[in-house]
């Protein structure tokens, strides 16, 4: 299993995420899950892939590539869940950009075009895995600064629930602290389509360094 996340339930263990933490916004929940992430409960799931599709089974790739966007729909059946094809992990991309703001603008904008997507489709509920970053902690910030200012800024009306599952156990006190900041008396933030210098004026209350002493503190402590 590695660092993958395991739960037992009585003699059996559980494959179905488990709720850590949610917050209302906008008539729609957004909550932090850990588990497998293909079995959270949601009529569409965020894949992450590069632009070859090259971490999808032939079946599942769309026979036609994006052009300017980062995302495609894929209509799901009886048998599968809707899915997002988000690309996000293309090794081409990262072995020329070195950026740390590049980073943050792909995941910043590939979360605001998905929900949108996900709106224009009318998907009631999506799932999100954690976005390979440098950092878990630039993936749960900006992950979760673009959610919330989507839904409070885009009028987002079809989606009532957006959930990320967390299946490392290294993730878990980082996105649990972070989630906390971000929602923190659900103070308004300030709409920005892209991830600019304006975003990290108005993330400054999370401190990284309150936050790796943090989890520094809670790792001994954490139960899974």
């Amino acid at each position: 299993m590695g660092n993958k996340l395991c739960y037992q339930n009585g003699e059996s263990s559980s494959q179905f995420p488990q709720l850590l933490l949610k917050q209302e916004i906008e008539d729609c929940e957004i909550a932090l899950t850990a588990g497998p992430v293909e079995y959270e409960n949601v009529e569409c799931l965020v894949i992450p892939t590069d632009s070859g599709y090259a971490n999808l089974k032939q079946s599942d790739r769309p026979n036609f590539k994006q052009i300017n966007h980062k995302c495609i729909f894929v209509a799901g059946s009886k048998k599968q869940k809707s899915k997002i094809l988000a690309v996000v992990i293309d090794k081409n991309y990262s072995s020329k950009n070195d950026d740390e703001d590049d980073e943050k603008q792909t995941i910043y904008a590939t979360i605001q075009e998905a929900l949108k997507l996900a709106e224009q489709k009318q998907i009631r509920s999506v799932g999100f895995p954690v976005f390979e970053s440098k950092d878990h902690t630039t993936s749960a910030t900006i992950m979760l600064m673009a959610i919330k200012l989507c839904l409070t800024e885009q009028r987002i009306k079809s989606l009532k629930r957006v959930v990320i599952t967390l299946d490392h156990i290294e993730q878990v006190s980082s996105f649990k602290w972070v989630f906390q900041q971000v929602f923190k008396g659900n103070q308004k933030i300030r709409y920005s389509r892209t991830y600019s210098s304006s975003i990290n004026t108005q993330i400054d209350s999370i401190s990284i360094d309150n936050l790796q002493a943090k989890i520094k503190c809670n790792t001994q402590e954490e139960t899974l």
